[in-house]
């Protein structure tokens, strides 16, 4: 290696740089190159201000920021409107609407509410969650119903909806989907994760006082991140896998993402993200 690439690579940081460059950062530095360029140029020499740019340039380039500390600052600084416009901070979420914070209130009340119903508790010597013995085995119960009945499973999704059951349809593993009347209505991850939500529902609305008057986009929510305290596979029976994989951000918080899987029948029963 020459001498000159060997000082070019320990200069360089992969933290910051290549696929993990930061586009808020490095656009903050490059705006304080500039303004440094132009005081340069201004003071000494137009040829000097633009070696001076040049020099910083190269620093951005190799190292990802130029100001010491930049990530914090810019975390600490930046206006969050200014971040999403470069996708480091979603304005919302893109199924529900809500904002960041309004969802980690949301999910802050849900455990409360989860925890005085007797739905979950918490795990012994962990500082997790867990469902209750009596929650666990009345959701089982009609999970194995559901899953080994089919009629009796569109019988007590048509009651839900309102519809006649012989009008509803069952179509896919993998995505497993409902249909009325030939069009289809609504789609789940997985057939595991549908018989799950189809034997939560009722469970649900037995623990919960006002199950009813949560409104819809609150009711399914609950029923998709029951799904994430199950242990066994609601298709099979197997045990589920949790992988979580972190998403480091240097100017905002790190996106963690969450996925329950089923090893033996390769079903998917939930998928979700956190800060």
């Amino acid at each position: 290696m020459s001498p000159l690439r060997h000082t070019v690579e320990r200069l360089r940081q992969p933290a910051y740089t290549g696929p993990n460059r930061c586009l808020p950062c490095t656009t903050v530095n490059a705006v304080v190159a500039a303004a440094v360029a132009v005081v340069v140029g201004v003071a000494w020499h137009p040829v000097g201000g633009g070696m001076t740019f040049a020099v910083c340039l190269a620093v951005i380039y190799l190292r990802g920021y130029l100001v010491p500390g930049t990530p914090e600052l810019t975390k600490r600084y930046v206006p969050g409107r200014l971040l999403r416009l470069f996708g480091k901070e979603p304005l919302a979420n893109a199924d529900d609407g809500t904002t960041p914070a309004a969802r980690d209130a949301e999910t802050t009340e849900t455990e409360t509410l989860l925890r005085t119903a007797g739905v979950v508790e918490p795990e012994p010597g962990a500082d997790d969650l867990r469902l209750t013995d009596e929650f666990r085995e009345v959701w089982w119960r009609r999970i194995r119903q559901f899953r080994d009945d089919e009629a009796r499973a569109a019988r007590h999704l048509a009651s839900v909806l309102g519809v006649d059951p012989a009008a509803l349809g069952f179509v896919g593993e993998a995505e497993f989907g409902v249909s009325y009347e030939g069009d289809l209505i609504a789609e789940w991850i997985s057939e595991a994760a549908f018989y799950a939500d189809l034997a939560a529902e009722p469970t649900l609305a037995e623990w919960l006082d006002g199950w009813d008057n949560l409104g819809d986009r609150r009711r399914t929510n609950l029923l998709a991140g029951l799904r994430a305290f199950l242990e066994r596979c609601p298709a099979c029976d197997a045990d589920l896998q949790q992988v979580e994989n972190v998403r480091q951000s240097c100017c905002t918080s790190d996106l963690v993402s969450v996925s329950v899987d089923c090893e033996s029948c390769g079903a998917r029963v939930f998928s979700g993200s956190y800060r």
